[in-house]
């Protein structure tokens, strides 16, 4: 978001002059040439060769490939996902940035393992970026997934025991296993997927005020709805995603239990009340008496301490429906932030078509105001949590708290779609760091070069901030 009256350009203008002495003092040095390597077009391969160029510039992606490749060397993993892995990892070592041209590369070997877990991928159809970009990431995790296990297992196996007793050696071989099990996990653990989040999902009752459980939920990617406007920025897609939606026909579970419950009552007062005709009614009465009563102890023990308690034998009464609200926020930023811009419109037809909207982008983007604060509100009509600081108030002091709740991230990639919905052609901008020793709030030392196939050019930054038909954005945490 706009950081108030202290924006981060501000911030940015503030170190100018210190920028300035620095500046001074590297004159004598020549900025590095930058050179990038293309990828040939195999048929309609656009939408591969634009995800790739922009996952190679994210340094903790490539850091978790190279993690899922040691995971594989010792578990001699061998499967349609570790073959992926293995083509991943060598071209993305191929896209690093190099000192001199090179010719381009082709990504063959790679779309061919793909293409045994997905035949669409080598089809030479038009194909979407982001269903790419979520096939890579599930193999990943499966990869790391698998590839731990069967490491773990290897070390506990049980070998065949003879005599129908165990030994003391097969007692100590037991207990290295274990020992070396324990230790694997300790000194190599699963490495963590950078791209996965967890978002908090809340669903509350306006009518009676009850708010169901707070439920989370992981993620790779977050899908943004982009608004039907002209132009529009990456914070407002952010913040209809995060918005508060009020819902009709909600059937609230605390008020089907209130409802049931003045239903039983009325049942056993009824049941209490009768006069017993005969032996056979009189029986039946404390029968019902009884059942009811247990019946009312059940609802009034889940109305005090868990409406989501199971109810056995207690058919639930529907109330009126009401009106509910429900909201979704970021309760723990991922590493890497992987924005989809989802452009499509649903006509009354009964077709689709592409949202144009120009949807501007930040270098640096404080995604605070759209993750929880660690207070959960009770209010059904209140947000799940609010801002940690008014849009009003950011400081140089702030900026650091929000890098502490890890909530600052600097633009790495973009994918654009340029066209129609169902055709087009994809191509990717992409952040060099030429001095990782540099300070990125300042970003003195980026250089943006937009890829397009086989193409690479550089670029200015205004020219990625402004480019508009971004459909998957990368950032990475700082």
């Amino acid at each position: 978001m706009a950081l108030g009256l202290l924006s981060l350009s501000s911030i940015q203008g503030s170190n100018s002059s210190s920028k300035r002495r620095t500046g001074r003092r590297k004159q004598g040095r020549r900025r590095r040439k930058v050179y990038l390597r293309g990828l040939y077009n195999l048929g309609n391969t656009c939408f591969l060769n634009s995800t790739l160029q922009s996952l190679a510039s994210l340094n903790a992606f490539n850091l978790y490939v190279k993690q899922c490749i040691e995971l594989l060397a010792e578990s001699n993993g061998d499967s349609v996902d570790a073959g992926i892995v293995i083509q991943l990892n060598k071209v993305l070592d191929q896209l690093e940035p190099r000192d001199s041209h090179v010719k381009a590369l082709s990504p063959r070997d790679l779309i061919s393992s793909l293409s045994y877990k997905g035949q669409w991928i080598a089809s030479r159809n038009e194909q979407d970026a982001q269903e790419l970009f979520q096939m890579l990431s599930s193999t990943l995790q499966t990869v790391a997934r698998k590839a731990d296990g069967s490491l773990l297992g290897a070390l506990n196996t049980n070998q065949p025991i003879g005599n129908g007793f165990i030994s003391t050696n097969h007692q100590q071989q037991q207990q290295q296993a274990a020992d070396a099990k324990q230790e694997r996990r300790v000194s190599n653990p699963v490495p963590e997927n950078p791209l996965l989040g967890m978002a908090a999902s809340r669903t509350a009752c306006v009518r009676c005020g009850y708010i169901e459980a707070i439920r989370h939920s992981t993620f790779d990617n977050l899908s943004l709805t982009v608004p039907r406007a002209h132009v529009t920025t990456i914070e407002e897609c952010l913040a209809m995603y995060t918005a508060m939606d009020r819902l009709d026909d909600f059937c609230c579970r605390h008020c089907s239990i209130v409802a049931t419950l003045a239903r039983v009552k009325r049942d056993l007062a009824e049941y209490q009340t009768q006069p017993a005709n005969s032996d056979r009614s009189s029986k039946k009465a404390k029968r019902m008496v009884a059942q009811l009563s247990e019946q009312q102890h059940m609802l009034e023990e889940a109305l005090a301490n868990n409406p989501e308690a199971e109810l056995k034998g207690i058919e639930l009464s529907r109330p009126p429906p009401s009106t509910s609200t429900r909201q979704t926020m970021i309760a723990r930023p991922p590493k890497i932030l992987a924005l989809h811009l989802s452009r499509s419109i649903y006509l009354p037809t009964g077709g689709t078509a592409k949202n144009p909207a120009c949807v501007r982008l930040e270098r640096l983007l404080d995604i605070s105001p759209f993750t929880t604060t660690g207070h959960i509100s009770t209010i059904a009509s209140a947000p799940i949590s609010g801002p940690s600081l008014a849009a009003s108030s950011y400081s140089r002091e702030s900026l650091a708290e929000i890098r502490r709740r890890n909530c600052l991230y600097l633009l790495n990639a973009v994918v654009v779609h340029s066209g129609a919905h169902d055709s087009g052609h994809f191509y990717a901008y992409r952040r060099i760091e030429v001095d990782p020793d540099a300070d990125p709030l300042l970003g003195s030392s980026d250089q943006w070069f937009m890829i397009s196939d086989t193409s690479a050019v550089e670029v200015p930054l205004d020219t990625v901030l402004s480019a508009g038909n971004g459909y998957l954005v990368f950032y990475e945490r700082i």
